[in-house]
This record gives C-alpha cells, sequence and structure tokens, in this order.
C-alpha cells in the first residue's frame, strides 16, 4: 500500500511539473457543489476467499474557499450493493458510507496546483446469511490529497488529476450473530487507503462536467494478530457534474 502510494505521488508530481509549464492558466473554482457519478467494478479479498462484483454510487461535494485556500468534502450517503452469493456467506448485501474532507492550500501562484490534509471516515455493514452473522465497522484516520489540473490546447477543456491517500485508518470490526447463542465480538482493526483519479474536463459559463476514471485501494488488518481483514480494489469510470458559486 506504501509503495503504491509512493509511486503514485511519484507520478503526480510529474504531473504537476509538466502544469506549470508555459501554458494559459486553468485553476480549479473557488467555490462549487456537483454530483459525482462513480461505478467500481472490483474485488473483495479475505480469509474465506475472493468475491467479484460492481457496484455503483452517487458521489456529493462541495467545495468552498479563496484564491489561495479551500475546504473540500465529499461523500456517498450509505448504499446498499449486492454482490454475488458465495458457498461460504451466502447473498451478502454489503452497505458502505464514505466521508472525505480536508483543506487544500494551492502551491503556485497559477493555482493549478493543491495539496491538502483532512480526514476520511468508512462505515460498513455486511450481513453474512450462511454463517448468522452481521459485520459492521467504523474506521477513520487522517487523509492527504493532491490536486493537478492543467489546460488542454483546446478552449474551455482541461485535465484534472486527484490523489488521496489515508495511510493509517483505525477502529473496530463488531461481529454480531444471530443463533442466540454466540457473544457480539469486537476485534481492533488498522487499514490504508489509496484513491486516484484522472479526467478530462470542460468548463462552460458556470458549469463544468469532467469524464475519467477512478480507482480505489483498501487494505485493512485486525492489530491483535495481525491477520489480514479484508482488502478492496477496484477501478471504473466517473462522471462529474460541478455548478460554480464562484469561479
Amino acid at each position: 500500500m506504501i509503495r503504491s502510494a509512493l509511486v503514485a505521488c511519484a507520478l503526480f508530481c510529474a504531473a504537476a511539473g509538466n502544469a506549470l509549464a508555459d501554458t494559459p492558466a486553468s485553476p480549479i473554482p473557488q467555490s462549487y457543489f456537483g454530483v459525482q457519478g462513480l461505478m467500481i467494478v472490483g474485488q473483495h479479498r479475505d480469509v474465506a476467499g475472493t468475491q467479484h462484483g460492481i457496484g455503483g454510487a452517487p458521489l456529493l461535494e462541495i467545495r468552498a474557499g479563496t484564491k489561495r485556500f479551500a475546504l473540500h468534502l465529499e461523500g456517498i450517503p450509505v448504499v446498499s450493493a449486492p454482490q454475488r452469493a458465495s458457498a461460504f456467506y451466502g447473498q451478502a448485501t454489503p452497505a458502505l458510507g464514505i466521508f472525505n474532507g480536508d483543506v487544500q492550500a494551492a502551491l503556485d501562484a497559477r493555482r493549478d496546483v493543491w495539496l491538502g490534509i483532512g480526514t476520511t471516515i468508512i462505515n460498513q455493514r455486511t450481513p453474512l446469511p450462511n454463517l448468522q452473522q452481521v459485520v459492521s465497522s467504523r474506521l477513520a484516520g487522517v487523509r492527504y490529497t493532491f490536486v493537478v489540473r492543467r489546460p488542454t490546447r483546446s478552449p474551455g477543456h482541461f485535465l484534472e488529476a486527484y490523489l488521496g491517500v489515508a495511510p493509517s485508518l483505525a477502529g473496530v470490526d463488531r461481529f454480531l450473530y444471530s443463533d442466540g447463542v454466540t457473544a457480539p465480538v469486537n476485534k481492533d482493526e488498522r487499514a490504508s487507503e489509496l484513491d486516484a483519479s484522472l479526467a478530462f474536463g470542460w468548463h462552460h459559463r458556470r458549469t463544468e462536467w469532467l469524464f475519467g476514471l477512478r480507482t480505489l485501494n483498501f487494505t485493512a488488518r485486525f492489530i491483535a494478530t495481525g491477520e489480514a481483514a479484508d482488502r478492496n480494489v477496484g477501478i471504473g469510470p466517473m462522471i462529474e457534474w460541478r455548478h460554480l458559486l464562484q469561479p
């Protein structure tokens, strides 16, 4: 996970260098709200095996700030995504909610390279019918973000790259049983997350549209034993609409 984050950071730094080339400025708007439609194809892996699936959700987004500083918030309301039934779990239908928030600062006078720090909060609840069990967790930790935006040669068009890294998320997995015998079990958990996207954008008056790809990489371990809790990886297309409150 850390190695992947370092590689991604190196690629994004190279993109930042290109963004500072002698091209017209294309700063990220100071304030806007929008919605990002995201469809992820990926896999979930734990001690019981690997499950493949596809899921989609809307990310609600808002950004408010000045020319040099901004507050950026985005989140997925809790949504359920049925997965392919497995012999071990049965028909699992996990419910997931994510909140990302950070304060960003412009690194250059043109305002097309930004660095941020904030938090990530992940809530999930997954019924496992074959095990007569429901697993839920809440993880939170510090999040670092890096954003680069570069204009293309076509007026009103741009490329925007985004990287979010949460190297240490902490929380508890709670196991509830419906067999009437087994007592609830809590397991402390530590995780990390890498989140990146690359999109082509179009700006017109007070509206922006972005089309691209977004990828997620989540890894967790139980603190007491060091054993793997679960790993989720995926990639998929994204479409984002923004309404600009202040260009």
